[in-house]
């Protein structure tokens, strides 16, 4: 999942449906889940939020959650994929603001965007200077 190779991920997972799930296999799935949620991985998470544009990791963690039983694991992916579908509901409603001309100032947004990225940027070289000394 990390590579992206969402599509290859999807089609093992769907593949581990056709066999038993031993104890190894669902502590690994598990564990995947606990890794899913840690910061390495949050650009993966960002990406559930246009499940348009990556329709397969969306398949691939709904797969991983139908293998998964009621456990901690379970919940929390439960939980997240629920998410996306709020997140959906929400595009749908700024799609139709949008249509009826509601929609904000794209230009004042662009800048606001542009002067946050800016100051994440500052904040990283700080960051860096602080960790080289």
């Amino acid at each position: 999942m990390i590579a992206h190779s969402y599509h290859h991920a999807s089609d093992v997972i769907h593949a581990l449906g056709n066999y038993e799930m031993t104890e190894m296999t669902l502590t690994g799935l598990d564990k995947l889940v606990q890794l899913l949620e840690s910061p390495v991985f949050s650009a993966l998470r960002l990406e559930l939020v246009q499940p348009d544009t990556n329709p397969e990791l969306f398949r691939s963690l709904a797969g991983i959650l139908m293998l998964l039983p009621q456990s901690e694991a379970f919940t929390l992916l439960r939980n997240r994929l629920e998410c996306v579908g709020v997140v959906r509901a929400a595009e749908r409603t700024e799609r139709n603001k949008a249509a009826s001309g509601e929609q904000a100032d794209s230009k004042l947004v662009k800048e606001m965007l542009s002067h946050f990225n800016e100051v994440q940027a500052q904040h990283a070289l700080q960051n860096l200077k602080i960790s080289e000394s």
